[in-house]
């Protein structure tokens, strides 16, 4: 008698217990909206889950690195773009300086015209972003540009030849700025800066020889600025592709993610339900049997 209260009673707690993990079960799953949160719920889910968070993760930041490039890669491109203007105007310039029409003193006060062009350039040079200067290479907390007259056109840089670049993806990298260095064209004979200051002391001294060979100076430099803007504008081009890619494959993990591990609401609350009645009901019956048990032993 005694060993068949004894089983009795420990059967009526496993079942507690098991009714009450089940209510449990149910209560999170409702609270939390999620049928997986740790790996005994379901193993390979779980660790499935887990594996696109990751990835999720992952290309969160790699959609804050586009981000950041598509501003330092459109700032790079507006600068660029409007020293092209630049050139453009100091190339009429001179063209109109090297006219026959044009005196001596003409072409002094198109000089000043021309030094306070080469100004702006120097300053859209030092253009920044976010106290960054876009055309300083990998020194971009250093100012790239300025007056030196031992360099050529009396302007020095600290400028790196590295351009500023970000990761896009596990093994992708995009530049979105161009270096100073390749900025000014200096390895290729015609530096931006010499040249407009070689225009100047044309203008200054009346050179109209001079004056012709930096028309086609001028203009050289113009196409080069116009490059580096066609490939900042390609690699913008392949940052907001990338950043396209990037949200179609987060809304597809995501997906996966809620397709392994979370509850189908409607379904948990009648599991919660169902359990929780179950519950009440182990305990109402245990509740009678301690009552009756107790009867016996009073008798």
């Amino acid at each position: 008698m005694r060993i068949t209260e004894f089983l009795s009673g420990s059967t009526f707690r496993q079942q507690v217990q098991s009714t009450r993990a089940e209510v449990a079960k149910y209560n999170e799953q409702v609270a939390t909206g999620k049928r997986v949160t740790k790996g005994s719920d379901n193993a390979i889910s779980f660790t499935s889950g887990k594996l696109f968070e990751d990835l999720i993760r992952r290309n969160e930041q790699y959609q804050l690195n586009i981000s950041t490039g598509l501003f330092q890669a459109r700032t790079t491109q507006d600068a660029l773009d409007q020293m092209k203007d630049l050139f453009i105007s100091m190339k009429t310039l001179t063209i109109e300086a090297a006219s026959e029409n044009k005196n001596a003193d003409d072409r002094l006060i198109i000089a000043e015209r021309m030094k306070a062009f080469k100004d702006d350039l120097i300053d859209l040079a030092n253009t920044k972003f976010n106290d960054v200067y876009i055309f300083g290479g990998t020194n971009s907390d250093i100012r790239p540009f300025f007056e030196d007259p031992g360099e050529p056109g009396d302007v020095g840089t600290d400028s790196t030849d590295r351009p500023m670049k970000v990761l896009i993806g596990d093994a992708s990298v995009i530049d979105t700025t161009v270096s100073g260095i390749d900025l000014r064209n200096k390895d290729n004979g015609d530096d931006l800066f010499e040249t407009v200051q070689q225009t100047i002391d044309a203008l200054e001294n009346n050179d109209t020889a001079e004056l012709q060979n930096s028309i086609d100076r001028l203009n050289n430099n113009m196409n080069h600025v116009v490059s580096h803007a066609t490939k900042v504008a390609s690699n913008i081009n392949r940052l907001e592709f990338a950043n396209e890619r990037i949200e179609q494959s987060a809304i597809d993990h995501k997906s996966e993610v809620s397709r392994l591990t979370d509850a189908d609401i409607v379904e948990s609350m009648l599991n919660f339900q169902s359990a929780q009645t179950s519950y009440e009901s182990v305990l109402a019956i245990q509740s009678q049997m301690m009552q009756t048990s107790l009867l016996n032993y009073l008798r």
